[in-house]
């Protein structure tokens, strides 16, 4: 009887199951105490399966991730705080060079020698380190990524873009090589076109105007597709003094010059200081923005010029009242012929490609390019220059120069 009812109590648990198995003095009266040891192996048996269960699932999440992590083509090496390698994939080791096990353990930059590597991943790796030649081949140039995981550890990710910068420098050469090609037949276009009085010929005078006008617009965008490929080309730039004071009054002139009184120019400057770089480049790039404020700013708006500095950067402003961007075009102004407006980029005879000389001028100063404006409310480019690249009054230098020596 007392065997049925602990077989009823149970209501089929399979920790209790099997108690017809125990020997009789189990079921017949031995002390609860005794009764509790011997169920208790047999319980606790039954309970380490699900553990046992979950060991099995994390070991297979485990080994599909290492099969994962050699199966991919880029780089990953684990490292902890004090950046040393806590483990890494095969990709990782073809490419840099690393043997298992002697590289676990030991600090990144003692076993992987890339310039600048170890001040990069000290500032925290926030933006990506591109181009750099892989330790193991000098013809693979890899993009360094570094992505934090943890409190103190992070996960660096090494692609190989030598392809993809190689189609790039195929793409360069092959705009280089047409622009200079076209340059020389719309030199002779533009110079016959000359020769030619619309006065002369009345009833061709229109064609003959327009076939000047469009052979001006061609040349301006050879030209400024030459300059591109010349940028992209370029590594380092001089770093010369450019005296701001003489470039707004260039710029001011040439924003006259193109207005033909049109417009109200005016220009301030509100730093002594000058800028440090390439003055030809610079000039380019602010010029293209004063182009822009005078073609796309109906007759009557003001132009203004403005250059000002404070301790963390310079500034040189373009504003306008002209016609105002929408908000959905500024993320992509600078893109090479973008056009916000094809039918008024033809009336007014824009390329496309001036913002983004702008652009990579700028990028090749440490600088970049912000964008105000509205639709109907005018718009500001302003031209941000990082306080590395602003130098003192050229007066004080020269005075300073001039002293003599002490003692």
């Amino acid at each position: 009887m007392g065997r049925r009812c602990l077989r009823r109590g149970t209501h089929g648990r399979r920790a209790y199951s099997s108690l017809a198995t125990y020997p009789d003095s189990v079921r017949h009266g031995r002390p609860r105490a005794n009764r509790a040891r011997r169920r208790l192996p047999v319980f606790s048996h039954h309970v380490t399966r699900p553990s046992a269960h979950r060991r099995s699932h994390l070991v297979g999440l485990l080994r599909a991730f290492r099969d994962a992590a050699a199966a991919l083509p880029d780089a990953m090496i684990a490292i902890d705080g004090a950046h040393r390698i806590r483990w890494f994939n095969p990709a990782a080791g073809s490419i840099f060079g690393l043997a298992y096990p002697d590289a676990l353990n030991q600090p990144l930059t003692t076993v992987v020698s890339i310039p600048g590597l170890e001040e990069w991943i000290s500032r925290g790796g926030a933006d990506v380190l591109a181009s750099v030649t892989s330790p193991t081949n000098e013809s693979m140039h890899l993009n360094l990524h570094l992505i934090p995981y943890d409190e103190d550890s992070a996960l660096l990710l090494a692609r190989d873009v030598s392809q993809v910068l190689r189609l790039e420098q195929m793409r360069r050469d092959f705009i280089a090589n047409v622009s200079h090609e076209l340059r020389t037949p719309l030199t002779v276009v533009h110079g016959y076109l000359d020769f030619i009085e619309p006065e002369q010929i009345p009833e061709y005078e229109s064609i003959i105007r327009e076939l000047r006008s469009q052979s001006r617009r061609m040349t301006q965008i050879v030209e400024d597709l030459l300059t591109l490929s010349r940028l992209d080309a370029e590594v380092v730039l001089p770093r010369a003094r450019v005296p701001m004071e003489p470039m707004i009054n260039a710029l001011k002139r040439d924003a006259e010059g193109l207005s033909q009184g049109r417009h109200t120019v005016t220009a301030s400057r509100d730093s002594d200081r000058d800028l440090e770089g390439s003055s030809r480049d610079l000039y380019s790039a602010f010029s293209n923005l004063v182009s822009n404020a005078v073609r796309y700013t109906p007759i009557g708006g003001s132009i203004h010029i403005n250059w000002s500095s404070d301790r963390h950067a310079g500034r040189l402003r373009v504003t306008d009242t002209g016609y105002g961007i929408s908000p959905q075009h500024l993320p992509r102004l600078t893109e090479r012929f973008y056009r916000v407006s094809t039918s008024r980029s033809r009336e007014t005879g824009g390329t496309g490609l001036g913002l983004s000389i702008v652009k990579h001028v700028l990028q090749l100063h440490d600088a970049h390019l912000e964008i105000e404006s509205q639709p109907g409310s005018g718009s500001s480019f302003t031209c941000v220059f990082g306080s590395e690249r602003l130098l003192s009054p050229a007066k004080q230098i020269e005075d300073y120069r001039d002293e003599p020596p002490a003692g």
